[in-house]
């Protein structure tokens, strides 16, 4: 069952999830936040770390359904791309993260290019450690809503 979990995440590789390193800054910023999500870069692939509690970890594996919603927030004290994320589990608990993608940032745009070359990608669900992963397609309608965003961004 395990290897089933693992497996999207590790494709072609011996790791475990126990064996990812998580960059120094992530592990700092992952300890500055209670509950919540952050993109970071991960084997040269965008990758959302969620942050909750382990009873929610536990409900967030049996997830049923995902939707997202987009938005480009033209402000100039914040210009962003912020990514809405509802999980729905099999026990009709809903969950909703956001993660705005400062578009100002180098980094948060290399990011944002790596999401775009992506049909997929990989959620890690964090306590004190890794405890979950999941990999997670992107429909068509997503992918092309969040393309258009990205390339309205990076101009």
């Amino acid at each position: 069952m395990l290897s089933l979990i693992i497996k999207p995440l590790l494709k072609h590789s011996s790791q475990t999830l126990e064996d990812i390193d998580l960059p120094f800054d992530t592990e700092i910023s992952l300890s500055l936040i209670e509950s919540g999500c952050i993109f970071v870069s991960l084997n040269n692939k965008a990758t959302l770390i969620i942050k909750s509690p382990l009873e929610e970890i536990k409900l967030l594996k049996n997830i049923n359904g995902l939707t997202f919603n987009f938005e480009l927030v033209e402000r100039p004290e914040f210009p962003s791309l912020g990514m809405h994320i509802e999980i729905k589990t099999v026990s009709n608990t809903s969950f909703k993260f956001e993660y705005f993608f400062n578009t100002e940032s180098m980094g948060e745009i290399d990011l944002l290019k790596k999401l775009q070359e992506q049909n997929h990608f990989d959620i890690l669900f964090f306590n004190t450690k890794i405890e979950y992963s999941k990999t997670i397609e992107l429909n068509k309608e997503d992918k092309s809503q969040l393309n258009s965003l990205i390339n309205k961004a990076a101009q």
